[in-house]
């Protein structure tokens, strides 16, 4: 790792919403253009997307990005990390991990790095909108640096069973797009999850925030991705269940998303 966090080489792997947020918003602070990479799955919809982003010039190819990158950031669905296979980096390569569910055990074990961080943030607009929440896990100074150039309101959390709420809070702006915040029922759900993880009443709250007065629809849609956690949330809402019982499926479904993965 370079002393100036500005120096070091990024790879991105998953250049989703998420990661391509992250790009975006990266070069619109100044990082240098040749200073991060990025790979993705094959999908035109995806390249479409880089195009329009004008990042087509970043696309490289996993082993490269694993081979030149000092920073590795993962942002790919959970269910397609075990298929990329061994990363082979060193031991102090810094591996930041977006993805909900896959514990750092296993970061550790597919990658090769013992420098691994996990971070769950809000969606991609309220990256670009230097309004996003996250999740930290465990504190790491090159991370932290990084997230303060990328403007993100960071908790350092205590333990790692800790970031499976801060998934939550993650998709709570696209819920709260079509459940109210305001509702006596939510006020209850945020109380009883507090006593679990005593920071949900106030994230909870600034997650409300986050929730744009204007195209609802595409904001969802960025950020309740197929066989993701806000899905989950949402299918359970319109197929009658409670907003508590919703939450506790999604709970349970992070839970086992490692096992399911990793059998």
């Amino acid at each position: 790792m370079n002393n100036k966090i500005t120096e070091n080489k990024i790879g991105i792997i998953g250049a989703g919403n998420i990661g391509q947020s992250l790009i975006i918003k990266l070069l619109k602070e100044g990082y240098p253009e040749e200073n991060i990479k990025l790979t993705y799955r094959g999908s035109i919809f995806t390249f479409e997307k880089i195009y329009d982003n004008n990042l087509v010039d970043m696309i490289s190819d996993n082993s490269r990005i694993v081979e030149e990158s000092d920073i590795l950031i993962l942002s790919v669905p959970p269910q397609a990390f075990k298929q990329i296979g061994d990363f082979g980096l060193k031991e102090d390569n810094l591996v930041i991990s977006f993805m909900a569910g896959i514990s750092i055990d296993e970061i550790k074990k597919q990658t090769g790095s013992d420098n691994v961080v996990r971070v769950m943030p809000t969606g991609p607009d309220t990256i670009l909108d230097s309004n996003a929440i996250a999740g930290v896990y465990p504190e790491n100074d090159d991370a932290c640096e990084l997230l303060d150039l990328l403007d993100i309101d960071y908790y350092i959390l205590d333990m790692e069973d800790d970031m499976k709420y801060m998934t939550l809070i993650g998709c709570l702006p696209a819920v709260y797009c079509v459940y109210d915040y305001e509702s006596v029922e939510n006020k209850e759900v945020v109380d009883k999850f507090s006593k679990e993880f005593p920071l949900f009443k106030e994230l909870s709250y600034k997650a409300s925030l986050l929730v744009p007065n204007e195209d609802k629809e595409e904001f969802v849609k960025k950020v309740a991705t197929p066989g993701g956690v806000t899905q989950k949330i949402l299918f359970s809402l319109d197929n009658g269940e409670s907003f508590y019982d919703s939450l506790v499926i999604a709970l349970d479904y992070i839970d086992k998303l490692n096992d399911m993965i990793f059998v």
